[in-house]
């Protein structure tokens, strides 16, 4: 984990009109809209019209192939670059709320809505199931209407602890893009699916640092515009 740094390029000011409603914002800067790495760093303020305070900066992973715009983002407009979509193995750039904190264990007090995974619980991610880009309970469902999915509770430590990422919801568009998360990485240099990753440390200190009545967000950008 590393103090915070200076961002080139892009700094959470030139988002801040967009940022009206959070007092907490995730900022993901990555050196291009191609790299698979970049850094995030926490900011947060007192209230509204008050000065961002970065807390720490820390290195993290996202798509194979970097990042490509949300779609329905009303940013797209000024910014020339790919729109994401299903299986693309871009993360979102973009601004988004975030879910709940999900975990394969129990969870001591935290400021977020909270989801203990377990084995039945998966994510779909296919484009023909009225499920996409849902996460729900396998158990609850009297019929099976996909054909893949992700399952949340996994043979390895990559969603030991996460934080859903509210990307294409309300309403889902089918196609543009499922099951985004903030989860623990593989390592510093091996990118995701379309997720964002860090460290299990840095994992942890976001999801205690997060607090649900600051309206957190994710934004995601690259320095090149």
């Amino acid at each position: 984990m590393t103090t915070c740094v200076a961002t080139r390029g892009q700094t959470i000011m030139d988002f801040n009109k967009q940022l009206h409603g959070s007092d907490q914002v995730l900022f993901v800067v990555t050196p291009n809209w191609a790299s698979a790495r970049g850094t995030m760093s926490l900011y947060e303020r007192k209230e509204k019209g008050s000065k961002w305070k970065c807390v720490i900066t820390f290195p993290v992973t996202v798509g194979k192939n970097g990042l490509a715009w949300d779609p329905q983002t009303k940013m797209q407009k000024f910014i020339s670059a790919k729109a994401k979509h299903e299986g693309d193995g871009n993360s979102p750039a973009g601004i988004f709320t975030l879910g709940p904190v999900f975990s394969y264990y129990g969870f001591g007090k935290i400021n977020m809505p909270f989801k203990q995974v377990e084995e039945n619980d998966i994510c779909v991610d296919d484009v023909k199931s009225k499920h996409y880009n849902t996460l729900i309970d396998t158990d609850s469902i009297k019929q099976q209407t996909w054909d893949s999915f992700e399952h949340m509770k996994r043979t390895d430590s990559l969603y030991e602890y996460g934080v859903w990422v509210n990307y294409n919801s309300e309403p889902s568009v089918r196609g543009n893009g499922s099951c985004i998360f903030l989860h623990i990485w593989k390592d510093e240099t091996s990118p995701t699916s379309g997720c964002t990753a860090m460290s299990k440390e840095n994992m942890l200190k976001v999801i205690y640092w997060l607090n649900q009545e600051k309206n957190p967000v994710l934004l995601q950008v690259s320095v090149n515009k």
